[in-house]
């Protein structure tokens, strides 16, 4: 028997080397010689190399063009990828000079067929590493995947159920390849043991391609863990049955309900999966067979007259996945744009100095408030203060109150800054105040308006609580949000402040501020929104929202996350659906977006030091 050695990049995905490890185990417990291998290339043609995920390991290696080649010609790959994608193509490539390759899935076999490699399924199954010590199921739904406007799309639409139970949804970037350095991601032991804590994994399809493609690993470490597996429709799951081993619906808000209330199917479920993967088809009795095979390929000879043989052209690998960005690139017109963005800013900064005429007009100060409170707000000793900012959103600001007041298992306060609303929103806000004496409000009327940076700033100084809350009048927050985040920055004293993920609705349906706090990827883009629960010494210490320049208007909330990145500060993300984010045709964004490109290029003049991309 041919000794087996497992080849992964250390500097791709951490999930292959997940799954390395799995090769070797397997094939130790064939009574093979096994060994996993990190970057070295194969070069013993009287060993099983098998090398999974050739287009990571192959491309981030760096050799020259021949020594990929004959690397190639000895290797048996394991292909992961969906057909369809780069990635899969990638892969390919790599593929042409091997005398078998490997693919997880069924689909990815037919694929690489079609395009004349030679390929064989090798179907997953459970290890017994994978396994974790059994404990309190406390998570009722989990996900893990990496973000994609689909995935984004379809979880949202879980909100108002996973509002109500305790959550995970772990999102991550595919900017480059993943490893344990990046927050939120899990790997080894440490997924394995939170997939022991889950009751349920709720598994969405990257994009529309249909039939929808079965991520076997995922779903077979879930299964060994007694995770009962919810999928969107697949293909590729033999010898896995659906409706014994998983559940496969195009309902998944509606099984999953039925699991939560019926927890004896979804037990019942997840243990039939575990006894699948672990005992029906474990990875030992798939890998065994093919190893056999592989022992009497003859890797000795030359790969010149293989059939199918390409030449392999070294490539380098851009694991990029596009995502729509706060900041789009405007590259036609560009100069213009900006002109227009200055022009409209310039316009808006003489309105305010009108209005600071007119205030001392009439009240003998540039700056003036008109403040209400309600009876409750005197003897309030509120836990967290909400500041809310208002302008001009009278249609949508009592869904936001209602929805603070709503608040379970905390004490707040709210403070509302009316910006000099020219519509009803100030007679809004008070006619809440009126139906809800009993919550604690401040109701601060601006007699002009001094833009975001200054409102929110000025609700901050007015806040009562070591803890701040802060909102725009067109968003809300569930029930259990405001709970989740104290509770977060209670239990780390270091952390500068919390933030949830907020379920996006209204003209553009999906999920925002859904990834962990990671500088890398907040130098590429501000994907954290302002509504995020911040400790008011450190606003103190940092000196709020910059109010100084035009160049910030839109990004104020970019730049204050850049700041307390520069300092040393972090934030903390918790991947539950607390919150959520009205999308709508117009906003702040949308002019902002007119000098995305200067914009971006003056705010990374302000912290040259960061890991800009």
């Amino acid at each position: 028997m041919k000794p087996v050695n497992v080849h992964v990049a250390s500097t791709g995905n951490a999930f292959m080397t997940d799954i390395a490890g799995w090769l070797v185990e397997a094939a130790r417990q064939r009574g093979r010689v096994a060994e996993l291998v990190t970057d070295a290339l194969p070069a013993d043609p009287l060993a099983a190399n098998l090398v999974l995920a050739p287009h990571e390991f192959f491309g981030l290696h760096g050799g020259a063009d021949d020594e990929l080649t004959a690397a190639a010609a000895l290797s048996i790959p394991i292909a992961t990828e969906q057909p369809g994608t780069p990635w899969f193509y990638l892969s390919a490539i790599f593929c042409r000079p091997a005398p078998l390759t490997l693919d997880i899935n069924a689909s990815g076999v037919t694929a690489l067929r079609r395009i004349g490699i030679p390929a064989e399924r090798l179907a997953l199954g459970g290890v017994p590493s994978m396994v974790a010590d059994p404990v309190e199921r406390d998570i009722d739904v989990l996900f893990l995947g990496g973000s994609t406007p689909r995935r984004r799309s379809v979880l949202s639409a879980l909100a108002p159920l996973l509002s109500r139970h305790r959550s995970e949804i772990r999102l991550f970037r595919f900017t480059s390849p993943v490893h344990a350095g990046v927050p939120g991601l899990v790997f080894g032991r440490d997924k394995y043991d939170l997939l022991a804590r889950s009751r349920i994994l709720v598994n969405v399809h990257r994009d529309d391609a249909s039939p929808g493609y079965f991520e076997w690993a995922r779903m077979v470490e879930a299964m060994a863990n007694g995770t009962t597996v919810v999928t969107e429709p697949s293909a590729g799951f033999a010898p896995l049955e659906p409706g014994v081993h998983f559940l496969s619906t195009d309902d998944i808000a509606g099984t999953v309900l039925e699991l939560l209330d019926g927890p004896a199917r979804a037990a019942a479920v997840g243990r039939a999966g575990r006894d699948a993967v672990l005992h029906g088809h474990p990875l030992v009795d798939h890998l065994g067979p093919l190893l056999d095979r592989i022992d009497g390929l003859d890797l000795t000879s030359s790969p010149t007259g293989r059939r199918q043989r390409r030449r392999t052209r070294r490539k380098r690998i851009v694991l990029r996945q596009h995502a729509p960005a706060v900041f789009s690139e405007y590259r036609p017109l560009e100069g213009l744009r900006a002109q227009v963005y200055e022009a409209l800013a310039a316009e808006q900064d003489v309105q305010r100095r009108i209005e600071a005429v007119r205030c001392r007009l009439h009240h003998g100060t540039d700056s003036h408030d008109i403040e209400f409170t309600t009876p409750a707000y005197a003897t309030a000793a509120p836990e967290v203060s909400v500041v809310v900012t208002l302008y001009n959103y009278a249609d949508v600001v009592t869904e936001a109150l209602d929805s603070i007041a709503g608040s379970a298992d905390v004490t707040s306060e709210i403070v509302v800054v009316d910006d000099h609303s020219t519509d009803t929103s100030r007679d809004v806000v008070r006619a809440f105040m009126r139906r809800r004496p009993d919550v604690p409000v401040l109701l601060l009327g601006r007699e002009n308006n001094c833009g975001l940076p200054q409102a929110r700033n000025h609700g901050i100084a007015r806040a009562r609580a070591a803890k701040v809350m802060i909102m725009d009048a067109d968003n809300a927050v569930y029930p259990l949000c405001l709970r989740r985040l104290a509770d977060t920055l209670d239990a780390d004293p270091a952390t500068s402040f919390a933030y949830c993920t907020l379920e996006a609705f209204g003209v553009d349906p999906g999920l925002r501020s859904e990834l962990a706090w990671y500088v890398p990827w907040l130098c590429d883009v501000n994907y954290i929104d302002a509504q995020a629960m911040i400790r008011r010494d450190v606003l103190e210490r940092h000196g709020g929202y910059r109010e100084d320049g035009t160049w910030l208007y839109g990004v104020e909330d970019w730049d204050l996350w850049l700041r307390l990145a520069d300092a040393g500060e972090y934030g903390v993300h918790v991947p539950e659906m607390l919150g959520r984010y009205r999308t709508q045709r117009s906003s702040m964004i949308s002019i902002t977006n007119l000098a995305a490109r200067p914009i971006a290029a003056k705010i990374r003049e302000r912290y040259p030091t960061l890991p800009w991309p």
